[in-house]
């Protein structure tokens, strides 16, 4: 190996060394809402309204009874679109290069 592939390897290897050094497993311990004990009782001053409930006799589409992940699947295909676009432009830049 060249001299400088060498001090990239070791730079790259004493970067990953110190962020796994300084990083700590994330636990509900130190967080005291985590570990308090649930309230024993609820107050309410107001009086529950009566749910009015509505029949449906029309089939619902298929597309509505899918469970709601809440996720937007545009910005993750946007993201995918510029990582593989950016790809393919340093492909084309590095067999450029070769050339």
């Amino acid at each position: 190996m060249s001299l400088r592939r060498t001090l990239q390897l070791a730079f790259a290897l004493a970067v990953a060394s110190l962020a796994l050094a300084f990083s700590t497993a994330a636990g509900a311990v130190d967080n005291p809402d985590y570990t308090a004990p649930p309230p024993t009782s609820v107050v309410s001053n107001s009086t529950p309204k009566p749910v009015r409930q509505i029949a449906s006799t029309a089939a619902t589409p298929s597309r509505q009874q899918l469970a709601i992940t809440g996720s937007d699947v545009a910005g993750t295909v946007a993201v995918g679109t510029i990582l593989v676009a950016g790809g393919a432009v340093v492909l084309l830049v590095r067999r450029r290069a070769a050339a």
